[in-house]
Order: structure tokens, then sequence, then C-alpha cells
């Protein structure tokens, strides 16, 4: 720590500062043997060697050296004057701006000022750093806005997983609505009404099967939607009305039947391609 001066010659430089020190606990707990009494944490950072004092001289030693390699800016030197040095972790440097400041936390933030000061905190650590300005001066204010985004991230991640399993089980339902329009196309005389209508209820028990297996609720919204676009395009094949062929699935979908068993025609099946 007391080679920043010469930063660039001693990576590193950063180790010393520990972020498990409360910024308001900093100055007791640096002291040997001494047992803080209740109430005297303050909610003003205070300065201690090893903790709230080591990170507000690491953010004045940043602040000495940004105009060394940026041109000078009011805005950039307010933000960094307002700015108060809140934790130090393994790969971030967190400050915080009140909320009257937080308006300033654009000049940080830019791309060239923010690059800047993480070269400086990287070469003062050896290591990557990311620059962090949270709204708050706290502790506490830091460890809401990490759990803000953890929680943000855990719902982005869970919407993601939901999307992707649509994705797979509309793939799996075109894939069967795709393997029925082949077997529809091989039906001799399929223009013919009675041999629409055999397809019809060769058919039914497919999609309601499918409907059974793909969706672990069938009458949820989403699986009628997926359902309904099936039973369209299904539809279009046998040239039938949707609301004809809904109604045979239907009809299967409620048909008590034993477990595992799969409810079979009472005559020969028009889609059997074997069948002529």
């Amino acid at each position: 720590m007391e080679n920043f001066s010469s930063v660039d010659e001693a990576p590193g430089a950063l180790d010393a500062v520990r972020p498990v020190v409360p910024v308001q606990d900093a100055r007791h707990a640096a002291v040997p043997g001494h047992v803080p009494s209740a109430g005297r944490a303050s909610q003003e950072p205070e300065a201690g060697p090893a903790g709230a004092d080591q990170l507000g001289w690491v953010w004045r030693e940043v602040r000495k050296r940004v105009f060394l390699k940026l041109p000078f800016s009011i805005g950039v030197a307010d933000a960094m004057e307002a700015a108060v040095p809140i934790s130090l972790e393994e790969a971030a440097f967190v400050v915080g701006l009140t909320s009257k400041n937080f308006p300033l936390s654009s000049h940080l933030l830019s791309d060239h000022v923010k690059k800047t000061i993480e070269n400086i905190l990287r070469a003062a650590a050896g290591r990557i750093i990311v620059l962090e300005v949270v709204d708050g001066t706290t502790l506490e204010d830091w460890h809401m806005v990490r759990d803000r985004r953890a929680k943000a991230q855990e719902a982005v991640l869970a919407v993601a997983r939901q999307h992707s399993q649509s994705h797979h089980l509309d793939d799996m339902l075109n894939q069967i609505v795709g393997e029925i329009r082949q077997r529809v196309t091989c039906v001799k005389d399929r223009a013919l009404p009675q041999v629409r209508a055999q397809m019809l209820l060769d058919i039914a028990p497919t999609l309601a099967d499918a409907a059974e297996m793909l969706f672990p609720d069938p009458d949820a919204h989403e699986a009628r939607r997926a359902m309904s676009r099936a039973l369209d395009r299904v539809a279009g094949f046998l040239d039938v009305q949707p609301i004809m062929l809904a109604i045979e699935v239907e009809r299967c979908r409620r048909q008590p039947k034993a477990p595992g068993e799969r409810p079979a025609p009472e005559r020969s099946n028009t889609l059997d391609p074997h069948v002529s």
C-alpha cells in the first residue's frame, strides 16, 4: 500500500484492503483487543487504518491519477469528490453517491472515465477490478443493490428457462404435426368426405396423447395456445373446421383409460400406410 505512488511498479498494492470490515465499524475493528460496545457504531463513514481509511486513501490516490490520463473535467472532478468508497471485494471497488448527487454517476460510468479508473485499480491490485457506482453511501446500500441484481438475474434466467422449455415443446409438437401431415398425404381418396372423417377420428387420439405427454397441465393457457396452433394446422391438412377436430381431441382426452393404455380404434386405421 505504501507504494501506491508508484502504482505501475507495485502490482498487488490493494491486497491489504479488506471489504469484510463494515465502513461504520472500521476504526474500532482495527484496534487490537478492542471490543465494540453496543450503540457505538456511527452511521457516518469513520476512518481506520484497515478499513474505511484505507478505502478512502485508495480513492484519493485514484482521484490524483485520473487527470494524469484524462483531460480535466469539472463534472468528473465533482463526481469523484462526492463519491464515498464503500467496499473492495474480490473483483469490484464499490463507491456510492447520495441520492441528491447520484446524477453525477453518469460522469464516472462514461466509458473512458470508468476504464481509466479500472486500469488504475488493476495496476495497484494486480488483478481485474470493476468499478461499481451505487445509489447510497453505506455497506447496507451496496448489499441491497447486489441483492436486487441477483434477484433480477434469477428472474431473467427463469424466463429464459421457461422460453427454452417452451421452444423445446413447440419443436416436439411441430414434429408430431409434421408426421401427421406425411401420413395424411399417403392416404388414398383423401378428398372424399368419409375418408376425411376417418382420418379425423384416427388423428384425434394422437393429438390427445401429445397434449397429455408434452404439457404437465394441458388446460394451462400456454398449453392451450400451443395445441390450438397444432389443431389449426392439422385441420388444414384434413380440410375440416378446427372446431370439429378439437371436439374429437377433447372427446379422446375425456375418455377413461387404464394407465399406459392407448384407446384402440374399432376399425382399421385409415392412416396406416400399409392399408390400401
